[in-house]
């Protein structure tokens, strides 16, 4: 086999906030899930549930729990230095981009099957665990979508913010755990590969390198850059999109 497509494929893979609402044949839902429950999971636990979210109400009301859910984490980011803000918060958040998209994906893991981890394991670190192998599994339904050419979006508040609510709105069980969503289907726009950290300055033989260990300054310059990146790249996007208006 060759790795090289792999490596273009998730070189491309970028989150799309925007998307067409031509629907997604119901092919490439299965295509997705099938990718992700092939996922390596913790003691081959396989503790992923899949709930796919296409009825406009329910997405409609989604998207306002996630609003509801943005207004205090933007006021925080408000608070932070303008070079260090993530970009898209800079702005108030009334309507996601991800609402039109024609499908919805939340992955849910239900903690009950850490019993298959070693008993100290699940003693100690189950969730760590249950949440490791719910990452790997939605790792590969982003890499599956871009596959077949759709974009799509980590809505990570979904799993954070929004549980509680989610699980009353999607009747989710109390016990399980809802990992993240994904809005999936054709991207309103395309973006260029993002920008990668030059892959000496990561690897370490042997043992780790000293010499390699970036300073605090150096941390936080990191930082700056990827959100100047961040903020040109938005206000190119949307010059094209005022282009083709």
């Amino acid at each position: 086999m060759d790795i090289d497509p792999l490596i273009n494929l998730l070189k491309s893979r970028r989150s799309i906030r925007a998307f067409k609402p031509d629907p997604i044949p119901d092919e490439f839902v299965q295509k997705i899930i099938e990718a992700a429950r092939w996922a390596p999971s913790g003691g081959n636990a396989q503790p992923w549930e899949f709930i796919v979210i296409k009825r406009k109400e329910i997405k409609d009301r989604i998207a306002e729990l996630f609003v509801e859910s943005a207004r205090p984490v933007r006021q925080a980011e408000m608070t932070r230095e303008k070079e260090l803000r993530v970009v898209a918060l800079e702005r108030e958040i009334t309507e996601p981009g991800f609402k039109n998209a024609p499908v919805f994906m939340l992955v849910c893991g239900d903690p009950r099957l850490n019993e298959a981890f070693p008993l100290l394991v699940y003693q100690k670190s189950g969730m760590e665990v249950l949440t490791s192998t719910l990452a790997s599994a939605f790792l590969c339904m982003h890499l599956a979508a871009k596959s077949l050419g759709l974009g799509s979006q980590w809505v990570s508040a979904t799993g954070g913010l929004m549980e509680d609510p989610l699980k009353k709105l999607l009747d989710i069980p109390k016990e399980f755990k809802i990992y993240d969503m994904m809005a999936v289907g054709y991207p309103a726009y395309q973006l260029g590969p993002r920008s990668a950290r030059k892959i000496e300055e990561m690897i370490h033989e042997d043992r780790y390198d000293r010499s390699k260990l970036r300073t605090d300054r150096e941390i936080k310059d990191f930082i700056i850059d990827l959100r100047k990146r961040d903020r040109e790249e938005m206000e190119g996007l949307m010059r094209g999109m005022k282009r083709t208006d």
